[in-house]
């Protein structure tokens, strides 16, 4: 295959590296961390795959939600020997034939994101690149074992005219995620998309002017964020990231939101303690956390990050970060009595929404994120019904009528199991 970007290196010419780092789990040099991530995903995939498959059921790898982002740490870490043995053949060789595509994509979106980061540069336009691709080249030891589909960018509201015309004069179409999203008066989010006609690939771009809005009024210091950002290189380009207290809190916040959903989103985590870790200022996080009433959010995936991928994080931080004890029991012992269980398989979804709800950092939270099930905000309501509506947005309150007896309902679905299992 020709290199259709230039400067960046042919898909074979990674596939080698690849092959060659795959090497390095047979020679039995690893090191300490690399022993415990391939532990540790051995549990993961035994558990949201391997058992799965030997009780006779399947995985669809186009809408499995836990693996299919941390296919290429996986086809890393493991010699396709070593994932057939753990999750058969065909199931590795599907693994494999993701992993090429993802790097084919992954070698486009590159390119774009050069293109978009230098037109932002030329064009004076401030921007805090976020999560997947600054991680990947930043903290990932190798980028290529980070993916990703889209660019999360900060940008000043002021800036979002001038962002908003530099994007289409280079050919990406705005369009709505959301039909609700004109009924939502705290939007903070903008997408853009470049699609080809020759081609199945397609870049996503996504300004915020702050994170989106959620269920627990969780509002950043966006000023903060902007006075502590810290300038880093990407692909040749000068541009902005979080501080790494700043990035930390954001990452377990957003996968909290997301009810857990992706592993790839938990191995972020883990290895941006692992790289930043030794300079955290972890009294500042703390501070941080505890304002933002995010203590407990942090207190979990910190502690995932320490069992499952032995994370070094000083004992003195949970201390601090200990979750109320309702929380505690509804977490521990209902929701997510079996870590490895809820977080790698379909089955562990209701289990992780749970979670969700209730890591919250008060009792009175707790029955507060009760009610805000029952009732969310308009915003929220329009996203889940008025999507495939025919009904007027201005309708929307239609739905406060149905939604808490369709919640009850569901809760009653997922709690009753829930229980009946934490009393064996």
């Amino acid at each position: 295959m020709g290199n259709f970007f230039p400067g960046l290196q042919t898909l074979s010419e990674r596939e080698q590296k690849n092959d060659e780092a795959q090497e390095l789990p047979a020679t039995g040099m690893l090191n300490d961390a690399l022993q415990q991530d391939r532990q540790t995903f051995r549990q993961l995939l035994q558990a949201g795959i391997a058992e799965v498959l030997a009780r006779g059921g399947a995985i669809d790898l186009e809408s499995n939600e836990e693996f299919p982002r941390l296919i290429p740490v996986l086809c890393s870490y493991f010699t396709k020997e070593e994932l057939a043995q753990l999750i058969g053949q065909e199931m590795a060789a599907r693994f494999f034939a993701l992993y090429r595509m993802e790097m084919l994509q992954n070698l486009f979106l590159e390119s774009e994101l050069r293109k978009v980061l230098h037109a932002l540069n030329e064009a004076g336009i401030t921007v805090i690149l976020m999560k997947g691709p600054v991680l990947a080249h930043t903290l990932y030891e190798r980028p290529q074992l980070r993916t990703y589909h889209d660019f999360d960018m900060l940008i000043h509201p002021r800036d979002l005219s001038r962002a908003h015309d530099l994007l289409v004069g280079m050919g990406y179409t705005f369009y709505e995620e959301f039909r609700a999203n004109v009924i939502n008066e705290k939007r903070t989010g903008y997408n853009y998309i470049l699609k080809h006609g020759d081609s199945w690939l397609e870049v996503l771009v996504e300004l915020h002017t702050a994170p989106h809005a959620d269920e627990d009024d969780t509002v950043f210091d966006l000023q903060s964020w902007w006075a502590n950002a810290q300038p880093v290189t990407v692909l040749g380009e000068q541009t902005l990231t979080l501080s790494a207290e700043d990035h930390l809190l954001y990452l377990c916040w957003h996968y909290r939101f997301h009810s857990f959903t992706r592993l790839l989103w938990l191995y972020d985590l883990a290895i941006l303690v692992r790289g930043c870790g030794p300079t955290l200022d972890w009294q500042a996080l703390l501070r941080q956390a505890k304002r933002l009433r995010l203590a407990t959010t942090l207190y979990y995936c910190l502690a995932w990050c320490r069992d499952l991928f032995a994370a070094d994080i000083p004992a003195w931080v949970f201390a601090s970060l200990c979750p109320p004890a309702l929380a505690r029991f509804v977490v521990e012992r209902i929701a997510l009595s079996d870590l490895i269980s809820a977080l790698a398989t379909v089955e562990g979804k209701s289990r992780r929404i749970v979670a969700h709800r209730a890591m919250v950092d008060s009792t009175a939270a707790l029955l507060y994120a009760g009610l805000r099930t029952l009732f969310p905000s308009p915003a929220a309501m329009g996203q889940r019904y008025m999507e495939h509506s025919r009904l007027p947005l201005r309708l929307f309150f239609v739905y406060y009528l149905i939604h808490p007896w369709l919640t009850l309902l569901k809760a009653m679905q997922y709690l009753l199991p829930l229980l009946r299992q934490g009393k064996q």
